[in-house]
């Protein structure tokens, strides 16, 4: 019964899994180990809302179920698996069918926007007390409904420190993505054709975070496909832990980066931009979200040379006067206009 409560599934994952079980009969060792599961951490609450769910599958249409059964992938045939193996995908998929839409429909009670310009930073608190560090040239909204916190990156990069309110998930979507918190500070950049890709970058300093495509349906698949397959090489949905990143390209596919250290997760809170094997036409136009940028690539050529390492947001003097001790190039004014040329 360990992969029930394995601690790579999310809580309520493991509560699907505990009620079908559940159903089935649980023996006096599996009743121990799921009265334990049950006094630990939100576990109580998870598994009320799952039998809540669970309960309500008779009330389903028969189309409905029919309709999703049919979206399904074909797999080539395989052993069959027990009961209780799959019926945490039903489960999941009763919450996809049956959330009632008012929940999902209705206004919500609370909407705001915020903006930031050219080398402006904002912190802000939420109503519920979540914290917000906006970067230069960020717009976003956010929207409060009675069942959930919603809030849409449009551009720009931001640092969420988040308040868990257990009745009320928090979710950010951003370019392709949905980012579904699970307790956590984490940052998000949507920057499109900048030096992140088109795509969203999404890095957790503590906590979790559950990462997948935008559209609720399609994220709500993925999370099926994922519970019934255990596929760790998913690229369609992950669970971000502490020091871990994962990047979406502009339909969503995510890959999994390199741990990054929490002290260097949006270091633009620290006025600091880090460059890694970057274009340096991309290098110098992310400065030029934090003020005037005087200088200029004289050439494609030029333009598309890579720089890394770490400058301040607000010294493109410094960076450029560091160019020629690392790059073939040279820097000359001309007409006014400072530029970049090849040595």
């Amino acid at each position: 019964m360990n992969n029930i409560s394995d601690a790579q599934l999310s809580a309520s994952e493991q509560a699907a899994r505990w009620l079908s079980r559940q159903q089935a009969g649980l023996s006096a060792r599996e009743q121990r180990e799921f009265d334990e599961w049950l006094s630990q951490g939100e576990n109580a609450g998870e598994f009320q809302a799952m039998q809540a769910v669970w309960q309500r599958v008779g009330d389903l249409p028969q189309e409905n179920i029919a309709r999703l059964r049919a979206s399904l992938p074909v797999e080539k045939p395989q052993a069959r698996r027990p009961f209780w193996f799959a019926a945490p995908v039903a489960a999941l998929l009763c919450v996809m069918l049956m959330w009632p839409a008012w929940q999902w429909f209705a206004p919500p009670v609370m909407t705001t926007a915020f903006h930031t310009g050219r080398g402006e930073l904002e912190q802000l608190t939420l109503p519920d007390g979540t914290l917000v560090s906006l970067d230069a040239e960020t717009q976003l909204q956010v929207a409060y409904f009675e069942q959930r916190r919603e809030v849409t990156l449009i551009k720009g990069q931001a640092y969420f420190q988040v308040q868990h309110l257990e009745d009320k998930p928090f979710i950010v979507f951003s370019g392709p993505s949905r980012v579904t918190v699970l307790g956590t500070h984490f940052s998000v950049r949507y920057i499109p054709k900048s030096m992140s890709g088109d795509g969203t970058d999404v890095a957790v300093s503590s906590g979790a975070v559950r990462v997948g495509p935008r559209s609720w349906l399609q994220n709500m698949h993925w999370r099926v496909m994922a519970t019934l397959l255990q596929d760790p090489q998913n690229r369609h949905l992950m669970v971000l832990r502490a020091t871990q990143r994962a990047t979406s390209d502009a339909s969503g596919t995510l890959t999994r980066q390199a741990s990054v250290a929490p002290d260097t997760i949006a270091d633009w809170r620290q006025s600091r931009i880090n460059f890694n094997n970057t274009p340096l036409s991309l290098a110098l136009a992310e400065f030029s979200r934090y003020g005037e940028m005087p200088y200029h690539a004289a050439s494609q050529d030029v333009a598309a040379l890579r720089i890394s390492g770490s400058f301040n947001v607000h010294r493109p003097d410094s960076f450029v006067r560091a160019l020629p001790k690392v790059l073939p190039v040279k820097i000359s004014t001309q007409t006014g206009e400072t530029q970049i040329s090849q040595r």
